[in-house]
């Protein structure tokens, strides 16, 4: 009878990340933020042991860079060491980020490291009990930008039991992520592929079934981007059936948060719904987006007042030196929908002519100055559509409000 399989698929641990826009933390929290990588890097050692797997995947990004530290390196060495001991297998992949180069530094890996180390596909053999088991195909990014269909270089080996092929690489379908090692879900499907471990795309998401194509999404969110709970999957795999168990890892967890202010006007009471909110999450170490909506005309003279900065100021002092904390790290402000219905209907012909200028602006024409300046460039992260969108409209919401005292949103 042939032998099931246990192994954990990861991807994308950004080992290093520098997380940036979020040194306005506290120093602990900021510490424990950039610990975070490493700190999901030991739960997945922790889980492979405790799972007894019989392998484990990385495909793709474990280094957040090509030039990574020497820290990242020997916390990924330490790791493999424990994995050793443990006689687990670690197959790693490297992807856009941690692209190799002929300036990328390599320390002394032990032995059961096996990595990817060429740009065409190849094949490693996992035994058990002295049997080839499993084929397991992959690839590994000499340069930033792989541009070519990977997925039609996987050939399956002839006389392996199962097939694995690990892929960093998009279908083509995600905004947010550069469309790398680019593929269509036929492509997959069209190969004698078992399963199909992929990277690159943060967001997990389960692609197919038969067969399993997968993406276990970052093992540690790093932004209001990578909400909720991040981690890898523990894979069961067997002649008739792939299993398929998500684990969370991470160290930390990003939130949006939505908090309902109708029929709210007291400072004490915004304040305790804030609260109650919050607590819902239990002991966890959280970094929460708090979107307070409904709010009354009251509440958004408190908002221009500073009063609720105040509030977010007195919660956040709160959290601060606790051991599992959750820290508001920025906050908006919607007004209830009849006043801003109100607003829009109005027929001053200033107003009208504003609110015309805002949804006519040019953010590149506008922004440029800042996002090219020669040093300012280096701290600033590129923003996608929506973000852009969404400063442009608390500039125009600010600028309603110092007119008419109205306000929608955002701080």
């Amino acid at each position: 009878m042939l032998e099931n399989i246990k192994f954990i698929h990861a991807a994308d641990l950004h080992l290093d990340s520098p997380f940036k826009g979020m040194s306005t933390l506290p120093s602990s929290l900021y510490q424990e933020l950039k610990s975070s990588t490493f700190s999901a890097l030991d739960n997945l050692v922790k889980l492979a042991i405790d799972e007894a797997v019989d392998f484990v995947l990385i495909v793709g990004d474990l280094f957040d860079q090509s030039l990574r530290s020497v820290y990242a390196e020997m916390q990924f060495l330490l790791a493999c060491e424990k994995l050793a001991e443990a006689n687990i297998p670690v197959y790693l992949s490297y992807g856009n980020h941690d692209y190799l180069n002929a300036k990328t530094r390599t320390l002394k890996y032990p032995d059961n490291l096996h990595v990817f180390d060429s740009d065409q596909v190849e094949c490693k053999i996992f035994n058990k009990n002295g049997h080839p088991l499993v084929a397991i195909h992959g690839f590994s990014y000499l340069e930033q930008a792989v541009l070519s269909n990977k997925a039609l270089e996987f050939q399956p080996i002839e006389g392996v039991p199962y097939q694995i092929g690990m892929l960093h690489g998009s279908t083509g379908q995600a905004d947010e992520h550069d469309n790398y090692a680019p593929f269509q879900l036929s492509d997959l499907r069209a190969k004698k592929i078992d399963y199909w471990a992929l990277g690159h795309i943060h967001k997990r998401a389960i692609l197919g079934t038969d067969p399993a194509i997968v993406y276990p999404g970052n093992t540690q969110g790093r932004s209001s981007k990578e909400l909720g709970e991040k981690g890898c999957y523990l894979v069961e795999l067997d002649q008739t059936e792939t299993k398929l168990t998500f684990v969370p890892l991470q160290f930390i967890r990003f939130e949006n948060v939505t908090v309902d202010l109708k029929d709210c006007d007291d400072l004490d009471q915004v304040y305790q719904l804030i609260n109650d909110k919050l607590n819902q999450f239990g002991q966890k170490k959280i970094i929460v987006y708090l979107n307070l909506i409904n709010a009354s005309q009251q509440m958004i003279k408190h908002y221009h007042q500073g009063d609720l900065k105040d509030l977010i100021d007195v919660f956040n002092e709160q959290q601060a030196d606790m051991r599992n904390w959750i820290w508001i790290q920025s906050y908006k402000v919607e007004q209830e929908k009849e006043a801003i219905e109100n607003l829009l209907k109005t027929r001053d012909p200033f107003i009208k002519q504003l609110l015309k200028q805002f949804d006519q602006v040019d953010w590149n024409a506008t922004a440029k100055d800042l996002w090219q300046h020669r040093q300012a460039k280096r701290f600033l992260p590129e923003l996608t559509d929506d973000e852009k969108k969404e400063i442009i409209e608390a500039a125009k919401e600010l600028a309603l409000y110092q007119l008419i005292g109205v306000n929608q949103n955002e701080n």
